[in-house]
């Protein structure tokens, strides 16, 4: 008869065994959970600071670009000026001349349009 309760309580602490067992998976399980909400909510973030660093570079290229353009602008204005006043000395001192090169220039874009 001692075999009896042994076997008992041999399956009583197999039970027991199981039952800490199970515990311990849910307790991992939860773990691991806690560990990707976290993992995600570092990603996010990692994700947000690189969009805004992303963005405030962009925005600083930008107006880079912009500058750059508005000093390009401001020489071809400066340099179209000059090209004006010197083309209109030339004009005032080759009256004659101008007119032949507008002839000439009007004749040929004339043939240049009728092909």
């Amino acid at each position: 008869m001692s075999k009896a309760p042994a076997k008992t309580a041999n399956k009583q602490g197999t039970a027991d065994l199981e039952a800490r067992l199970a515990a311990l998976r849910s307790e991992v399980d939860e773990i691991m959970a806690a560990l990707a909400d976290k993992a995600a909510d570092e990603v996010e973030q990692v994700a947000e600071e690189t969009v805004k660093s992303a963005a405030t570079t962009a925005e600083d290229i930008s107006e880079e670009i912009l500058k750059d353009a508005r000093r390009a602008l401001k020489q071809i204005h400066k340099q179209a000026a000059t090209l004006e006043k010197s083309l209109g000395v030339q004009t005032q001192s080759n009256p004659l001349q101008t007119l032949l090169i507008a002839f000439g220039a009007g004749f040929i874009a004339s043939l240049l349009i009728r092909r």
